[in-house]
């Protein structure tokens, strides 16, 4: 889990609050206005644990959303280990920093409307075939590959009317 920002302002979002299950590289993106840690622990709560469940163990930096009560309490509440990356040290928690550059990258193309576009970044980066796991982050959650805007074009084959 990290954040990502400040990012240009978009529909009243400057940050991103980002969450990465290393198991099946699925990953969300919360859109928030600040980085308090009231805002980052409802993001939390209700974008990832409300959907999915509480994780076993949540690896942060150490930021102080994450070092704050309210944080280390709701780790408690919900059975979470909190684990730390060291300090200045962002690479001990690459997968989330290198999922991170990506993003970047695509805020960069909708830079006036990240904000709108994230959705369909997301569904892009989860469909993106992953060789360390030889399949893709739907596929891992999902059991099978998930259909993209661009199949559902594809021309059906009429059926013949002498058959």
């Amino acid at each position: 889990m990290d954040i990502v920002g400040p990012l240009p302002m978009s529909r009243g979002y400057r940050y991103c609050v980002t969450c990465v299950d290393r198991y099946t590289r699925w990953l969300e993106v919360f859109p928030v206005e600040d980085i308090t840690a009231e805002t980052v622990a409802y993001a939390l709560l209700s974008g990832w644990i409300a959907r999915y469940g509480a994780p076993l163990r949540i690896t942060t930096d150490q930021g102080r959303q994450f070092e704050s009560a309210l944080f280390k309490q709701l780790s408690l509440m919900i059975g979470t280990k909190h684990l730390r990356t060291t300090t200045y040290h962002p690479a001990a928690n690459g997968m989330v920093e290198r999922f991170h550059r990506q993003l970047k990258s695509a805020i960069v193309c909708h830079a006036d409307g990240w904000a709108a576009a994230l959705p369909v970044v997301l569904l892009g980066i989860r469909a993106a075939w992953k060789d360390d796991i030889k399949a893709t982050p739907a596929e891992m959650l999902y059991g099978e590959p998930i259909r993209l805007p661009g199949e559902l074009l594809t021309t059906r084959r009429t059926a013949n009317v002498n058959d």
